[in-house]
């Protein structure tokens, strides 16, 4: 309901002159109260969740490739942007998938936020080799993504830095 909703019901109400000890400044007081808290309510609406500080634009290591990550549902996913060099999907062990290109390819999906700037249960899709991972990322600092992998004896990680 808008502040003026909540003057017209007001008015609405017993007249102010009705109520013993009421006057203009506890009028204004209490206008003023009802706009600080339908403000606050909204700014505290518009806060993006914690999670979504993951969204963005991500350069790889050696910065071959930009990742745009965004929220898909309640998950989030990337999807390749850019690349300095373009590449098919060549070692993508579906024959038929190798010819096409890694521009516009989601590598990431259905990664969900576990708190403490942490992101697991999706899958990364690497095409250097054609097989999809399933790593923990991590916020290591605000521009500094780190992709971890564990498969098996297998521990890897990397940092994709946020585009500036």
């Amino acid at each position: 309901m808008s502040v003026a909703g909540l003057t017209n019901l007001h008015r609405t109400c017993a007249p102010q002159e009705s109520i013993p000890g009421y006057d203009s400044t506890m009028k204004k007081a209490l206008k003023q109260k009802v706009a600080f808290l339908i403000l606050a309510a909204g700014a505290a609406y518009a806060q993006p969740a914690a999670g979504d500080r993951i969204l963005g634009t991500w350069l790889t290591p050696n910065g071959e490739s930009k990742i745009e990550v965004v929220k898909c549902g309640e998950a989030y996913c990337g999807s390749i942007k850019s690349m300095k060099t373009p590449h098919t999907d060549e070692h993508n062990p579906d024959a038929g998938l190798r010819q096409r290109s890694l521009v516009g390819l989601q590598i990431l999906s259905g990664f969900k936020y576990d708190g403490s700037d942490s992101w697991s249960g999706g899958t990364l899709y690497g095409p250097e080799r054609g097989k999809n991972v399933s790593p923990t990322l991590t916020l290591s600092g605000p521009d500094t993504l780190e992709i971890k992998v564990n498969a098996g004896m297998v521990h890897k990680t990397i940092n994709w830095t946020r585009e500036k």
